[in-house]
C-alpha cells in the first residue's frame, strides 16, 4: 500500500473510531488495530490522535468550503450570499462535532492545541476572503456603503465565533456537543448578522 493510501486508511479508521467511541475515548491503539498497524508504525504517520483529527477536519472543511462557494455563487442577492454561507458553515460544524462525538470540554481543549490552532487560522483566512469577495462585489455594484471589506469580514466572523463561544461557556463541560443548543446559536447568529448587513446597505 502506498504512503498516500496508508494515510487515507488511517484517517478512515480514525473517523470510524471517533464515531464509535467518541474522540476523547479513542486511543492510538484503537486506530492502529482498525487499520492493521502497531503503535510504532502508526506514530510514523501521525504523532497523536489530535494530528489525525486535524487532518480529517482540514480535508472535510476544504471540500465543504469549495462546495459552499459554488452554492453561494448561484445566489443573486449579496446579503443572502453571506447569510446562507454563515448558516451553512454553522450547520457543517454541528454535523462534524456530532459525527466525531466531541464534548464541550474536548472542543475547548482542542482549541489550545498548536496543530488545531494552525488549522483554525488557515480556515479563518479562507473564510474571511470568501466574505470579503462578496462584500467587494456588492460595493462595486453600489449595493453597500464604501467600507473596509477585509475588516468588515473579520468582524462578521468574530461576532459569530463569539456567539458560539459564549453559549459553550454556559453549558456543562461534560455535555456532548450533540446536545448543544445549536438552534439558539443559529437564531442569535442570524439576528446579529442581519443587524450588521442592514447597517452596510447603501442609502438611496
Amino acid at each position: 500500500m502506498s504512503e498516500t493510501n496508508k494515510g487515507d486508511a488511517i484517517r478512515k479508521a480514525a473517523s470510524h473510531c471517533f464515531a464509535h467511541y467518541g474522540f476523547a475515548k479513542t486511543t492510538m491503539d484503537d486506530i492502529g488495530k482498525m487499520v492493521g498497524l502497531n503503535k510504532a508504525s502508526l506514530y510514523y504517520y501521525y504523532k497523536n490522535k489530535e494530528a489525525i483529527f486535524c487532518e480529517i477536519i482540514r480535508q472535510e472543511s476544504e471540500f465543504f468550503l469549495t462546495s459552499l462557494k459554488e452554492k453561494v455563487a448561484q445566489i443573486t442577492l449579496w446579503h443572502e450570499k453571506i447569510q446562507i454561507y454563515i448558516l451553512e458553515r454553522q450547520r457543517h460544524f454541528q454535523k462534524m462535532v456530532n459525527l466525531h462525538k466531541l464534548s464541550i470540554k474536548t472542543s475547548k481543549q482542542l482549541q489550545f492545541q498548536p496543530l488545531f490552532l494552525d488549522l483554525l487560522k488557515q480556515l479563518n483566512i479562507q473564510e474571511t476572503q470568501i466574505i470579503c469577495d462578496i462584500l467587494d462585489q456588492a460595493m462595486e455594484n453600489n449595493q453597500i456603503q464604501k467600507i473596509d471589506t477585509l475588516k468588515t469580514a473579520r468582524i462578521i466572523l468574530s461576532v459569530i465565533y463569539g456567539i458560539k463561544q459564549q453559549q459553550m461557556l454556559l453549558e456543562n463541560d461534560n455535555l456532548t456537543l450533540a446536545r448543544f443548543d445549536f438552534e439558539r446559536v443559529e437564531e442569535q447568529t442570524r439576528f446579529a448578522v442581519s443587524l450588521i448587513l442592514n447597517g452596510l446597505k447603501a442609502t438611496p
